[in-house]
């Protein structure tokens, strides 16, 4: 009997450190991610939201009460996996962030406009990232999608066209992301091209690598591209990179 009473209450230990360790990353695997119910989702916000509004003043909200002060415009694309946190510093009132499948200019015309001619941002970022779902799909054959789903990626045609990947899937598939990235920079340095010349705008195309695909450290933003230059010699000499140590451009300058 002892034993037995030993090895149940072993088993609630456990049971109990499993449920700490559940609650304190949110979901602990992706079979949880499945298994997760609406009810515990809203939880998730409630509570966490419940957090942000505790740990926050008054005045920590007055400076965007009326109006918003972005110095980035981000296009990037409809992902989980891509957030705001990857630049390690508050994105409220900083990023004025647009999403869509693929990171495409042509889809959110209207709302990068807002951020470049209303919102005044010197910083138009497009982000692409490793693994892109909207990228593979093009890649491949995606007819039993949505007709919405199919209007989207038929848009991504082009960029994949003129990149002309070689390779196996794999190294298609990264070189078609980076393209992709070129060629929505191509598109905004036209659009743009006057507050370019002014110096108003910088246009920046970058891969978000949370596989380490460029060897630089996973979770990594690569900056592959700056106002249409692709030239990764030419990128670390440009002036716009000046505050930035030669150590960590050598890291972050990067194609495939």
């Amino acid at each position: 009997m002892k034993k037995r009473t030993v090895s149940m209450a072993k088993g609630i230990m456990l049971m109990c450190i499993g449920l700490l360790i559940f609650s304190s990353t949110s979901f602990a695997s992706s079979k949880t991610y499945l298994k997760t119910k609406p009810a515990s989702v809203l939880k998730l916000i409630v509570n966490g939201n419940n957090k942000f509004v505790h740990k926050h003043s008054k005045n920590y909200f007055l400076p965007y009460q009326t109006s918003q002060h972005p110095v980035i415009t981000m296009i990037t694309c409809s992902d989980a996996r891509v957030q705001t946190n990857i630049f390690n510093f508050d994105p409220i009132n900083k990023i004025f962030v647009i999403r869509n499948i693929g990171n495409q200019i042509r889809i959110s015309e209207g709302s990068i406009d807002y951020g470049i001619y209303h919102l005044h941002t010197p910083i138009l970022l497009i982000l692409g990232h490793v693994h892109c779902g909207a990228i593979k799909a093009a890649m491949s054959n995606y007819s039993d999608e949505t007709t919405a789903i199919v209007n989207e990626i038929d848009k991504l045609h082009l960029p994949l066209l003129l990149a002309k990947a070689k390779g196996n899937f794999s190294q298609r598939w990264l070189e078609n992301v980076q393209a992709n990235v070129d060629y929505q920079v191509a598109f905004c340095v036209k659009r743009y091209s006057r507050l370019i010349k002014k110096g108003k705008l910088v246009v920046v195309g970058a891969v978000y690598d949370f596989i380490n695909a460029y060897k630089r450290g996973f979770g990594r933003v690569i900056i592959t591209n700056i106002n249409g230059m692709t030239n990764v010699k030419k990128i670390k000499h440009s002036p716009l990179l000046k505050r930035i140590s030669k150590k960590l451009k050598n890291t972050v300058v990067d194609r495939i």
